[in-house]
């Protein structure tokens, strides 16, 4: 399943999407990394297990897409996965 939430900041929409995550039963959700330096405290008082998949490649300063497909294929079923669409420092 995916799930949407329109909110008025990026930061006021993931702390309402934690929060949302958290009364419906989710207990961690995979963020990338890097990521921003809010998300993973939003998320944890929020009341979720932040945990991180491979995202970024330091050697070619570029998207890791294998190894960012190869995390998000092992990940347990029905996990909640943090996506940028947009403005993911440092790849933009």
């Amino acid at each position: 399943r995916i799930q949407g939430v329109q909110t008025l900041s990026g930061t006021g929409g993931l702390r309402v999407m934690g929060e949302l995550l958290w009364k419906h039963g989710h207990k961690h959700i995979y963020v990338p990394n890097p990521t921003w330096g809010n998300h993973i405290p939003i998320f944890k008082n929020s009341g979720l297990e932040v945990r991180k998949y491979s995202y970024y490649n330091v050697a070619t300063s570029d998207l890791d897409f294998d190894l960012m497909v190869k995390d998000i294929q092992e990940m347990p079923e029905g996990s909640c996965i943090l996506l940028h669409a947009c403005a993911h420092n440092p790849t933009g």
